[in-house]
Formats: structure tokens, sequence, C-alpha cells
């Protein structure tokens, strides 16, 4: 799915999940918005914002998954995962100059060396790799000066952040999302009018405000990667055949175990996560609910896989077994939801995120975003 992330710099208020630092890169007087297009019109949409009235600066973002072979803090031995295996990490490339216009002043400086070759980490990700300040990483040969840490929020977390043309030599260069300024005065709907006026006609723009994403970035509804390892762990593995990968036995074992649902069956689901779905559906039966669910329709939950086959798009959260899909064959990927919306509210009240609300919608498929309500 191609995204575009329109931005103006406004602090936000507090985020509702685990208490995370709020997504802000900076302050302004204009309004923080989100604008994406589900078609392939993202190179059109980044030359429109340039040429938009109303719109300021304006930056490119790209990211994907890096495949990290060892790190260590300055001055410490280098870490390694298990011979055979990488760390997959979630990586945003910027241009730095550009880049700087979205962030607090007191910060930029941290950013200048991303031009030399060098790299920034999210303070989650720091945690990871016992980095505080300075240190190395390793992907896949390519060896890269870490020269700080910064507040996830300014790498609306990501755990890496390069510039492009370091990210360009990891296999990592396809556009994801812009980040434009509003300049003093212009609305949201003026924003949207006028690049609505230079895009294709019939082009599937998006916008919505700050207030619906929990981070400033595309796909802030649910948990980052950065966000799921802190939460669920962080697994070692490596490329497989077309979409899969190959996880660390060791860290399955230790991880996962099997779960049957009643009317679906059974699969391999995170510990963690396996009393809370099992309360969720035994809601679900007391609410008399389980014919809405069709038997044996069932996608599983854990699966070790990319999204949507891509390398760089990122790794499915079905690769930690914390997401789920039934009602498969009436849902498929792409197509217009047709989810009971008793069993959607359910779900929901236990914490899970529902695929079927997305700009793309993938109405078989639910995933851990928090603890339950009740």
């Amino acid at each position: 799915m191609v995204l575009v992330v329109v931005a103006a710099l406004v602090a936000l208020g507090a985020n509702r999940v685990f208490g995370r630092a709020d997504p802000v890169l900076g302050t302004a007087d204009a309004p923080i918005l989100l604008a994406w297009t589900s078609d392939d019109l993202l190179p059109e949409l980044a030359d429109a914002s340039r040429e938009a009235e109303g719109i300021g600066a304006v930056a490119e973002a790209r990211n994907g998954v890096g495949w990290l072979t060892s790190w260590g803090a300055e001055g410490a031995p280098a870490e390694a995962p298990p011979s055979g295996f990488e760390i997959p990490v979630e990586i945003l490339a910027v241009d730095p100059e550009d880049y700087s216009e979205f962030i607090p002043r007191g910060d930029r400086s941290e950013f200048e060396d991303l031009a030399e070759g060098a790299a920034l980490l999210g303070e989650t990700g720091a945690g990871f790799r016992g980095i505080e300040s300075e240190g190395t990483l390793r992907l896949e040969g390519a060896s890269i000066p870490v020269t700080g840490v910064v507040p996830d929020a300014l790498v609306s977390n990501h755990e890496v952040v390069v510039s492009n043309s370091t990210a360009a030599a990891l296999g990592i260069d396809d556009l994801r999302y812009v980040l434009l300024e509003l300049e003093r005065g212009t609305s949201t709907e003026e924003a949207e009018q006028e690049l609505r006026s230079l895009l294709p006609r019939g082009s599937r723009l998006h916008l919505r405000g700050p207030a619906d994403a929990d981070t400033f970035r595309p796909g802030g509804t649910i948990l980052s990667q950065a966000e799921i390892k802190k939460i669920f762990g962080e697994f070692a593995a490596r490329p497989g055949r077309g979409r899969n990968i190959q996880i660390d036995p060791e860290w399955i074992e230790q991880n996962t175990a099997n779960i049957t649902i009643p009317r679906l069956g059974s699969s391999r689901c995170h510990t963690e996560v396996i009393p809370q779905i099992q309360d969720a559906f035994r809601e679900v039966s007391e609410r008399g609910l389980n014919s809405l669910i069709r038997q044996g329709d069932f996608g599983g939950c854990f699966a070790p896989r990319l999204l949507n086959s891509d390398p760089n798009s990122g790794i499915s959260h079905h690769s930690w077994g914390i997401a789920f899909d039934f009602n498969v064959s009436r849902n498929p990927y792409g197509a217009e939801p047709t989810m009971d919306r008793r069993l959607v509210d359910v779900l929901e009240e236990w914490g899970f995120a529902w695929g079927g609300d997305w700009t793309v919608p993938d109405g078989m498929h639910f995933e851990y975003l928090r603890e339950p309500d009740t």
C-alpha cells in the first residue's frame, strides 16, 4: 500500500496506548495531517506537494527492513545473533537537510551526521542493542557508525534512521511517505483541495488528523515493530522462500504455544497473548455469537512472513504470533469486509485491532494492540 504523510508541526495530546511518547516531530501553528493514497501515485503526490500553494517544507521518507548481522556499543565487544540468523530491524531513510525542517531546532544537530553515512537509533531500538550514545551496526556487510540516540517520536518509532544514500546501499529505496509543513493560515480543507487539483481525477487520496493515530507514521493505529519487540521480544531470523522468513527455532519454542479456538481450529500463538485470545472468544460464545464464525474458516495465528511479499515492506505481525485471521473466505484482503460488527466489537473490547478499518481493508485480520478494556 502506498502512503503519504502530510505534516505540519504541532504538539499532540497524550497517547492512548502503553503511555508511548507523543508522536511529535516539532512545534508550529499549523495542524498535522496524515494523507495517503492507496493507488500508485506516491511520486506524483510528492511532486504535487512541492507545487501546492499553502505547503512549505517537504521531506520524503523511505523505510524498510534491514538485516542486522552484529552490533556493539562504543568500546564494547560486538554482539551477534545465533549463527546462521540475523535480526530484522525497521529502518527510516531521509534527506537530513530536508528532514531537519520537521524537528525541533535543538535536536537538528543529531541528524547532521546522517549525511556522512552514520545512523541514529530511536530510544527503543537503542535499548535492544545496548547502545546509549555511540556504537556500530553491521547490516549484511555494511558497517554503519551510530552517532546518537534520539527520542522515538523524532523517528516515528523506527528502530534506526539513516540517509537515503546509506539506505539505498542496503536495498531500501522505495518512497513510502512525505512530510509536509502547512503554511500559516492554510486549513486542512484547503490543503486537500489543492492536492486533489494537482493529482489525476479519481486519485484515492485520504487525509486524517493526529487524533486518529497513536504514532506519527503510516499505520499509526497499530503497534510499530519496535513496540512489538518491546512487548513480545525480538527474534533472529533469515529470509526464506517467497514471502516466508525462518525464525530461530529456540525463540519459537520459548515464546509460542498451541491454542485451539472453538469452531476455528488449532494454531500456534505467542504465549503472552493466548489468554487474551481465549477470553475474547469465550465472550463471543457467552454473547451467543458463535454462529457468526464460519467453522474451520481459519487463517491461523503464528506465520513467519513478510508483509505483502515485499522484502522492504516490513515483517508481518503474524511472525510474532500476535495476529489471527478468521472468516477468511468471505473477507479477502482488499475487499469490502463482511465480518459481523458484533464480532468486531467484542474483539476490539479485548484489545485487538481490526484490519477491516484500514485504508486497504483486511477484514479477516485481527492483531494485538493493547490490554483489554475489561
